[in-house]
C-alpha cells in the first residue's frame, strides 16, 4: 500500500500559516517599527516630584493621567522610567478611552519610597524606584481619596463614608470604620492625616461642610469625638476644590471664595473676589496656600500661611502681570518654602513663601515654550551651595487650543523637553500620499504629452529625455560609484534621507494625519519613526470642538475636513496651512467620499435633511448612497442623493425588540480585489459575492444577553446574512471588520449570563460570502458582468460559509492589511492588550474541514483541519516585546511594494510598522549577501575562463583523434 502524504501536507500547510517574524526580515525588527509611549494628560493634583528612595538626592516626576495610567518620568530627558495601567474592579486594565472628557477617577499619593494609587475599589502600592507592585487590594466601595502615613500605611476614604487603613507590607485591612452615619446624607470628599490622627472632610449638600476626626492611624481609636461643621451653600462635591490640606468653594454667585483647612479646627477664611475676577484657583502644599486670580487681561496671586492652629494668615500679595495664562506652584524643601510663578513662554520667577521678595528670575530661553494656556504646574527648587542661587525644574501641563494635556519641563526658564500627551486622544486619521520627486518635477511636461497627438508627444518626450540626460547625467554618473558602494554595505542613501513632501523609493514614507479629541491636527511621518511633521488646530482658543464627520485627501496634497458642527475646511497636507474655510449653515449628520469625473468629492448630509457636494465646484454624475443612524428611532437608514442633490430614504433597518444598534462597519476605502473567484484544489472556481456596498450592523440586547450581526447591501438595504449569539457579555462591544467578500468579528461569551453550549471566553467569528454553494456556478447572477444592487434586492442572497473560534484575548478593534493591488495574502490585525496581533486570513478559513483530515484536493487548496482555539504565538505580535498600552484602533495603507502594508495603531500609545503577510518577495533584506553574490559570480566567471580553453582543446583533440 502506498503511504499517504496527506498528514504531512496538512502539517506543512499549517506551518505555512505561521508568519516568520511576521513578514519582516530579522534585521528589520525594531528598525522599521517605532513606538511612542504616552500617558495622557495629568490629572490636576495628581503629579508631584518625589525622591524614589529615602536616600536619593534626585527626584522623579510621578503622575496619574486621565487615562488611568500611573507613571514615573525622568525629569532629565522626559523618558518614562516605568508606568502601569490601573486595574478596574473586574481585574482588567483601566485605560480609559481618549474621548477628551477630562474625567479621571483615580487617586495618586506619595509615601516613603512608594506611591499609592486607587481606581474604583482597587488600591495598589508601587515601589517608587522600579515600579514594582508591592501589594494590591480591594475595598468595599469606590475610593474617593487616599493618604500615606509616615509608617507606610495607606489610609483610604471610600464613597460610602468608610475609612480604612491598609498595612504597609501586605495591604491587609488593619481597621475600617465609618466617618459618619449612613443616613446622614453626607458625601465624603477628602481624607487628611495630621500627626497620628485621621480626619475626613465631607459635604452635606446645600447645608454644610464638615471635618470629622475618625481615629488614630495605628489602631483607629479616638480620644474624643470631634465633628466640626461650617455652613456652605454648595450642592455638589464637584463644586468643592481639594488642594493639600484645605478645601475651597465659591458662594454669593461666585463672588466669595471660602477656604477651610481639614483638621481639628475648621476655621474658614473668606476672600472677596473683585468684580473683574473671572476665575480663582487655590493651590496648597504643606503650610503654604496660594490663591491665583485671573481677570480678562491679567493674573495675580495672594499667598497664605497655615499656622499650627490650622488658621490661614495672609503673607503677601503679588502684583498683577499682563497675562491670563500663567500658573503658580509651591515647593517645600528643608531650606524653606517657595512660590514659583511661570509664564506661558517659560519665564519663571521665584519668591519666598514668607515675603514677596524676588529670589531669582529666569527669562524664557532662546526657544520659548509658547504653550498658550497652562492648566497646572509643579516645581522642585534646589538651593545651591552659594546660598544665593537656585536650580528650578517646573513640570507643566499645557492647555493649548486643540492640544490639551501636553507636558513640558522648564529648567531655569529653558524648555528641557516636551511630551505630546495630547496624541493620546486621537479620534480620526487619514493617510496622505507623499510626492514622487521623479514625476513632480516633470508633471507639466507629462501633461503636455497627454494632451497632444502621438507624433508630437513622441518628439516632445525625446527632447525631454535628451535635456534630462544633459542636465542630470553627469551628476548621476558621478554619484553612481557611491550608490553602488552604499548598496553593498547597506549604507543610508540620499533617497533614504528624503524628508518633507517627498516620498522614498518604496513608498514607506507616508503622513498619517490625525485629529485629537480637542480639535488638534498633526501629521505623523510613519516612515521616520513617528516624527510629527506639523501641528495645527482646527479651533481657536476657547472654542469647543464637536468632532469631525470625515477627513480625507480630496486631491493631491489637499485635505478636506468636514466638522460635525457644520464647517468645511481645506488644509495643505504637507505644511498644515489652512487654505479654505466655509460654513455650511447646519450641523452635519454624515459624509461620503465619492469619485467624480473631476476628481474626489465629499457628499455631506446636513441636519436639515439637505445634501451638498464639497468642494462647491464639484458635481455628481450619478446617485450617491449614504448610511445614517437615527438616534431618535434607534434605526439605521439608507439615503439616496441624486445628482440634483435631492435626498430620499431608500430603506430603514430597525433592530428587533430589546436590541439596539452598537456599531456600523463598511469595507475600507482601499480594498482592491485581485480575483473574483477562489480556485479550488480540483481547478474549479467558487465565485465571491463582491459588492463595494457591504455593510455590517452590530446590535446587542443587555436584557437578553445576546449580540447580533447583520450584513446588508447599503444600496438596497437587503439583509444578506444575519447571526445571533446568546450568552454574550454586552458590556464588551462586538467589534468587526469587512474586506472583499468576508467578515470577521469578535465578542465576549459568558455562559454565566445564559446557559448555552458555547464556550466561555472571547469568540472570533468569520463569514465568507459566495454567489453559490457550488463551484463553477454563479447562481442567480449568471454570466452578468455588472449587476445593480437595486435590481437584485430580495431576489437572491449569497451563500455564506461561517466558522467560530475561541480567541485568547479581548479585541479592541480589527483591521486588514492593505496592499496596492490586493494580490498579497491578507492578515487580520487585532488590537489586543499590550500589542497588535496578526492572524493570517488562511487560518480563519471557514471551509477548514471539521473532525477529519483534508482531502488531497482540499490540502492542495491550502485547507487544514479545523481547530477551535487560536493560540497566541508571540512571533505573531507585530509589536514584538514593546510595552504598548491602550490601543483602540489599527489603520493600514499600501506601500509602493505589493508585498508590504503600512500599519499605524493608536489609542493611548502610538505604534507604526510595516508588514509583509506573504514575506517581502519584491525586495532584498539588508542581510542579503550582495558581496558574496558578486564574488560567486566573479569566481564562476574566472572558473569559466580557466576551463573554457581546456574544454576547447579537448574538443579539438577529440575531433583529430576521431
Amino acid at each position: 500500500m502506498r503511504p499517504t502524504l496527506q498528514p504531512l501536507l496538512s502539517l506543512l500547510l499549517l506551518l505555512s500559516c505561521t508568519p516568520r517574524a511576521h513578514g519582516v526580515f530579522k534585521d528589520d525588527a525594531y528598525q522599521t517599527d517605532w513606538h511612542l509611549a504616552l500617558l495622557g494628560p495629568a490629572l490636576p493634583g495628581a503629579a508631584f516630584f518625589h525622591a524614589p528612595t529615602p536616600d536619593s538626592r534626585a527626584s522623579l516626576v510621578f503622575s496619574l493621567s486621565e487615562r488611568n495610567v500611573v507613571a514615573a518620568v525622568n525629569p532629565r530627558d522626559g523618558e518614562i522610567v516605568w508606568r502601569h495601567a490601573l486595574r478596574n474592579d473586574d481585574g482588567s486594565e483601566g485605560v480609559s478611552e481618549g474621548k477628551g472628557e477630562g474625567k479621571g477617577e483615580g487617586v495618586l499619593v506619595k509615601g516613603n519610597g512608594v506611591v499609592a494609587a486607587a481606581l474604583g475599589r482597587q488600591v495598589a502600592v508601587y515601589e517608587a524606584y522600579s515600579g514594582r507592585l508591592v501589594w494590591e487590594n480591594s475595598v468595599a466601595a469606590r475610593a474617593v481619596d487616599a493618604a500615606v502615613a509616615e509608617d507606610g500605611r495607606v489610609v483610604v476614604l471610600t464613597a460610602d463614608g468608610a475609612v480604612g487603613v491598609l498595612d504597609a507590607k501586605s495591604g491587609d485591612v488593619a481597621w475600617m470604620k465609618k466617618a459618619f452615619a449612613e443616613k446622614s446624607g453626607e458625601v465624603p470628599m477628602k481624607v487628611q492625616i495630621l500627626g497620628d490622627d485621621v480626619f475626613v472632610a465631607s459635604l452635606l449638600p446645600g447645608k454644610k461642610i464638615s471635618s470629622t476626626a475618625v481615629g488614630s492611624v495605628a489602631d483607629g481609636k479616638l480620644g474624643a469625638a470631634v465633628t466640626l461643621g461650617t455652613p456652605a451653600a454648595v450642592e455638589k462635591v464637584s463644586e468643592v476644590a481639594k488642594a493639600g490640606a484645605v478645601v475651597s468653594w465659591r458662594e454669593d454667585s461666585g463672588r466669595t471664595l471660602k477656604i477651610a483647612p481639614v483638621g481639628r479646627l475648621l476655621t474658614v477664611t473668606t476672600v472677596a473676589l473683585p468684580k473683574d475676577v473671572v476665575d480663582a484657583t487655590v493651590m496648597a502644599e504643606g503650610s503654604v496656600v496660594v490663591v491665583q486670580f485671573r481677570s480678562v487681561d491679567s493674573t495675580w496671586a495672594e499667598v497664605y500661611q497655615l499656622d499650627d492652629k490650622m488658621v490661614l494668615n495672609k503673607a503677601y500679595s503679588l502684583d498683577p502681570k499682563d497675562t491670563t495664562e500663567s500658573t503658580f506652584s509651591i515647593s517645600n524643601t528643608d531650606a524653606g518654602s517657595y512660590v514659583v510663578w511661570t509664564l506661558p513662554t517659560g519665564e519663571t520667577t521665584l519668591y519666598s513663601a514668607l515675603a514677596p521678595s524676588v529670589l531669582a528670575t529666569y527669562p524664557a530661553g532662546a526657544t520659548p515654550l509658547n504653550a498658550g494656556a497652562l492648566s497646572g504646574a509643579i516645581t522642585e527648587v534646589v538651593p545651591r551651595s552659594d546660598g544665593s542661587s537656585y536650580a528650578l525644574r517646573t513640570f507643566l501641563t499645557s492647555n493649548t487650543a486643540g492640544f490639551r494635556g501636553d507636558s513640558h519641563l522648564i529648567r531655569n526658564g529653558e524648555v528641557a523637553w516636551t511630551r505630546t500627551e495630547s496624541l493620546a486622544s486621537i479620534i480620526a486619521t487619514t493617510w496622505v500620499e507623499l510626492l514622487d520627486p521623479s514625476t513632480e518635477e516633470i508633471v507639466e511636461d507629462l501633461d503636455v504629452e497627454t494632451h497632444t497627438n502621438v507624433a508630437a508627444a513622441y518628439v516632445h518626450r525625446v527632447k525631454r529625455h535628451v535635456h534630462e540626460l544633459i542636465q542630470y547625467g553627469p551628476a548621476w554618473a558621478e554619484a553612481l560609484p557611491l550608490r553602488i558602494y552604499g548598496a553593498f554595505l547597506n549604507l543610508q542613501t540620499a533617497d533614504d534621507e528624503r524628508t518633507g513632501r517627498w516620498r522614498d523609493f518604496f513608498g514607506f514614507r507616508k503622513y498619517a494625519v490625525v485629529v485629537t479629541a480637542h480639535g488638534g491636527m498633526a501629521a505623523i511621518d510613519v516612515g521616520r519613526k513617528g516624527e510629527v511633521a506639523w501641528k495645527t488646530s482646527l479651533v481657536a482658543a476657547g472654542e469647543t470642538f464637536h468632532g469631525i464627520a470625515s477627513i480625507s485627501e480630496i486631491r493631491k496634497g489637499v485635505l478636506g475636513i468636514v466638522e460635525l458642527s457644520g464647517n468645511y475646511l481645506e488644509y495643505d497636507a504637507f505644511e498644515g496651512v489652512q487654505i479654505h474655510r466655509e460654513e455650511l449653515g447646519h450641523a452635519v449628520r454624515n459624509t461620503a467620499i465619492v469619485d467624480t469625473p473631476d476628481g474626489k468629492a465629499i457628499v455631506a448630509l446636513l441636519a436639515d435633511g439637505s445634501a451638498i457636494v464639497l468642494p462647491r465646484s464639484m458635481s455628481l454624475s450619478a446617485p450617491v448612497y449614504l448610511v445614517v443612524r437615527n438616534p431618535d428611532r434607534g434605526s439605521v437608514e439608507g439615503l439616496q442623493v441624486s445628482p440634483s442633490l435631492s435626498t430620499a430614504t431608500t430603506w430603514t433597518f430597525l433592530p428587533p425588540a430589546l436590541e439596539s444598534v452598537t456599531s456600523l462597519t463598511a469595507r475600507p476605502p482601499h480594498d482592491p480585489v485581485a480575483s473574483i473567484g477562489r480556485v479550488l484544489g480540483d481547478r474549479s472556481v467558487m465565485y465571491k459575492y463582491l459588492t463595494p456596498h457591504l455593510l455590517a450592523i452590530a446590535t446587542s440586547s443587555p436584557r437578553l444577553s445576546t449580540a447580533s450581526i447583520y450584513i446588508l447591501d447599503a444600496v438596497s438595504g437587503s439583509i444578506l446574512h444575519s447571526a445571533t449569539h446568546a450568552g454574550v457579555d454586552t458590556t464588551h462591544p462586538l467589534v468587526a471588520t469587512l474586506s472583499e467578500n468576508w467578515l470577521v468579528y469578535a465578542y465576549l461569551g459568558d455562559t454565566d449570563l445564559l446557559s448555552t453550549d458555547a464556550a466561555k471566553g472571547h469568540h472570533l467569528v468569520v463569514a465568507e460570502l459566495y454567489e453559490s454553494p457550488a463551484a463553477d456556478d454563479r447562481g442567480a447572477l449568471g454570466a452578468a458582468a455588472n449587476v445593480s444592487s437595486l435590481a437584485l434586492a430580495g431576489r437572491t442572497k449569497p451563500h455564506v460559509f461561517a466558522q467560530s473560534y475561541v480567541f485568547p484575548a479581548p479585541v479592541a478593534s480589527f483591521s486588514v492589511t492593505a496592499t496596492k493591488q490586493g494580490i498579497t495574502a491578507h492578515e487580520v490585525l487585532a488590537a489586543v492588550p499590550h500589542g497588535v496581533y496578526a492572524v493570517p486570513k488562511r487560518l480563519l478559513d471557514p471551509r477548514r474541514p471539521v473532525g477529519r483530515d483534508p482531502t488531497p484536493a482540499e490540502a492542495e487548496e491550502g485547507l487544514f483541519t479545523y481547530a477551535p482555539v487560536i493560540e497566541i504565538d508571540p512571533r505573531q505580535l507585530i509589536t514584538h516585546a514593546r510595552p504598548v498600552l491602550g490601543l483602540s484602533r489599527v489603520e493600514t495603507s499600501p506601500s509602493m511594494l505589493e508585498s508590504t502594508s503600512l500599519v499605524l495603531a493608536y489609542g493611548l500609545d502610538l505604534f507604526g510598522t510595516r508588514v509583509a503577510p506573504s514575506m517581502a518577495f519584491d525586495i532584498l533584506g539588508k542581510g542579503f549577501g550582495k558581496i558574496q553574490l558578486v564574488l560567486t559570480v566573479l569566481a564562476l566567471a574566472g572558473g569559466c575562463g580557466v576551463v573554457a580553453p581546456m574544454v576547447r582543446r579537448r574538443q579539438i583533440n577529440a575531433r583529430w583523434s576521431g
